[in-house]
C-alpha cells in the first residue's frame, strides 16, 4: 500500500463515522454481546489510538527517530476509551472528536515524504512504514464490518 491509498483509506473512516450521527442512542450505546464494547466505545477506541499514534509514533517517524521506550498498556487505554465513550459526551462529540484527531493525523501522516514509506521502523521487526499503517488500516477495517455487521442485525 503506497502514502496515497493510506491516507485515502484513513479519511474514507471519518466518512463512515460521520454517517452514524443518525443513529438512535438506543443502537448507539448497545453492547455487541454480554460484556463487550459497543459502537460508541469503538469510535472512542479510534480517538485513543490516534492520540497515541500522534504522540509516541507519528513525530518520531517524521524526524527518522527511534520510538521512545514506553510501556502501552493495551488495556488501560481501551478501558479509558470506554470510560470516555460512557462518560456522558453526546454522540455528535465523539464523532466529532474523532473527525478532528482523524483528521490531524492525516495531515500529519502526509507530512512523511512517500520514500519513507518503504522503509522499515526500528520496532522490533522489519515492517514497513506502509506495512504499519496497513495493520492500522486493516484494524480500523476490523471495526468498521464489526459495527456495521451490527448494526444490520441490530
Amino acid at each position: 500500500m503506497d502514502k496515497s491509498q493510506i491516507i485515502k483509506e484513513k479519511l474514507n473512516l471519518i466518512d463512515w463515522c460521520e454517517s452514524l450521527k443518525g443513529l438512535s442512542n438506543d443502537i448507539w450505546f448497545a453492547r455487541f454481546k454480554e460484556g463487550s464494547w459497543g459502537i460508541a466505545d469503538v469510535i472512542s477506541h479510534f480517538i485513543s489510538w490516534d492520540r497515541f499514534l500522534l504522540e509516541n509514533r507519528i513525530p518520531f517517524i517524521i524526524h527518522s527517530e527511534k520510538f521512545p521506550v514506553i510501556k502501552i498498556d493495551v488495556n488501560a487505554i481501551n478501558a479509558e476509551a470506554s470510560r470516555y465513550a460512557r462518560s456522558g459526551i453526546s454522540k455528535a462529540d465523539l464523532i466529532n472528536d474523532f473527525v478532528l484527531i482523524r483528521k490531524n493525523l492525516v495531515s500529519q501522516t502526509a507530512s512523511i515524504p512517500d520514500d519513507r514509506f518503504q522503509e522499515p521502523l526500528n520496532i522490533g521487526s522489519s515492517v514497513t512504514l506502509a506495512g504499519y499503517f496497513s495493520g492500522l488500516i486493516e484494524h480500523d477495517k476490523k471495526h468498521m464490518d464489526q459495527i456495521n455487521a451490527f448494526i444490520k442485525s441490530y
